[in-house]
């Protein structure tokens, strides 16, 4: 059985939201619906930094995933954390996800940004760099259309609520399929 770590925070961990409707059991459920025989494992917790998802990486590297998705960059953002810190701790990650035999997806947080602001542009910048320096496959936005679109959203216009999960789940399913083999 082919396993993905999907490690996160809120957005991964499907804050506000059954278990059931988290970004990790959904994906599971798509992929299987497609014939895959896939387990993720949610290592998404609320609230979390890249930082806070380096520490607990090596624990769950323990489930020997075939694949990990690098969702992380809501919290840095919102903390006005040091581009380069951030940086740092997404190098640190992958760097050890590749050691471990895994490959990896990185996932960006384009829609969180306003890029007319130089912080926000160095930010996401920083995620392109990192995946293309690692040579892993990057995702520029995790949360397509969905911040502010409360089709999407919970009442906090940030969080995805079940459609907004689905809508996320259908936006990596392309580009995470290649990686299945």
């Amino acid at each position: 059985m082919f396993k993905i770590l999907a490690l996160g925070d809120s957005l991964t961990a499907g804050y506000g939201l059954p278990p059931e409707y988290s970004f990790a059991s959904r994906l599971e459920k798509a992929l299987g619906q497609e014939g895959k025989k896939v387990r993720v494992i949610n290592g998404g917790v609320s609230g979390d930094t890249a930082y806070d998802g380096l520490r607990r990486l090596e624990e769950l590297l323990k489930h020997r995933p075939d694949l990990v998705i690098v969702e992380f960059g809501a919290n840095d953002l919102y903390m006005g954390l040091p581009v380069e810190e951030v940086r740092d701790n997404l190098t640190r990650i992958i760097d050890k996800c590749l050691s471990s035999g895994a490959r990896v997806l990185l996932a960006g947080v384009l829609s969180l940004l306003n890029l007319d602001d130089d912080y926000m542009r160095k930010f996401h910048k920083a995620f392109e760099d990192v995946a293309r320096s690692k040579g892993v496959v990057f995702l520029p936005d995790f949360l397509p259309g969905i911040p502010g679109n409360y089709k999407f959203t919970l009442p906090d216009g940030i969080h995805p609520n079940e459609s907004g999960v689905n809508r996320i789940v259908e936006h990596v399913l392309p580009v995470l399929s290649p990686l299945l083999s």
